[in-house]
């Protein structure tokens, strides 16, 4: 399971786009999404340039705030493995600024309620040492509170305003979680 896909969804780029970008072909592509090759290393880094350069160019479209440095996704977001603070900070970038002021935020949930919620990047880097995992061998991983008594809490990646939150998680990730409301 990779996010291929999933950017490609986010970033409106066609395989026949990246295919020529990256000077393969279609069906090369399209066996990286399908997983049934995978990318050389040099072929991911420049995949993550391809879709960082794109979010990049939607978040000078739509913040009034002064640029930050430009960005760039880890391959462990590509292959939806992890999000660093980087993936984290560009996906903030990218979206809030179509969102009318909402935020990007991790929510941490017990019995389908929201019990802690991290917004900002500071947060992030406290909460998972500046990585979130999201899945190993295929699963995807709850949050484990190791300062107190290893609580597992299920976790999702929020569209945040004051009053009310949405469940973007399979929105952002290639994942079929239960959407929780």
């Amino acid at each position: 399971m990779n996010n291929l896909k999933k950017l490609q969804e986010l970033t409106k780029i066609s395989t026949i786009e990246i295919a020529d970008a990256l000077d393969v072909e279609v069906e090369t592509v399209e066996a990286w999404q399908n997983e049934e090759k995978v990318p050389s290393v040099s072929d991911f880094e420049a995949l993550s340039g391809i879709f960082s350069s794109q979010l990049d160019a939607q978040g000078i479209d739509s913040q009034s705030s002064k640029h930050p440095i430009h960005i760039r996704l880890s391959v462990d977001y590509l292959l939806n493995l992890g999000i660093t603070l980087s993936d984290w900070i560009t996906l903030k970038w990218a979206f809030e600024g179509q969102w009318n002021n909402d935020q990007l935020a991790i929510g941490f949930f017990s019995n389908n309620q929201l019990v802690r919620v991290i917004s900002t990047e500071s947060e992030f880097s406290d909460a998972f040492a500046g990585y979130l995992i999201l899945q190993t061998e295929g699963e995807f991983e709850p949050y484990i509170d190791e300062f107190d008594n290893d609580r597992e809490y299920d976790w999702r990646l929020l569209r945040l305003n004051d009053e009310k939150f949405v469940d973007v998680t399979n929105d952002l990730i290639a994942a079929n979680l239960p959407v929780i409301s």
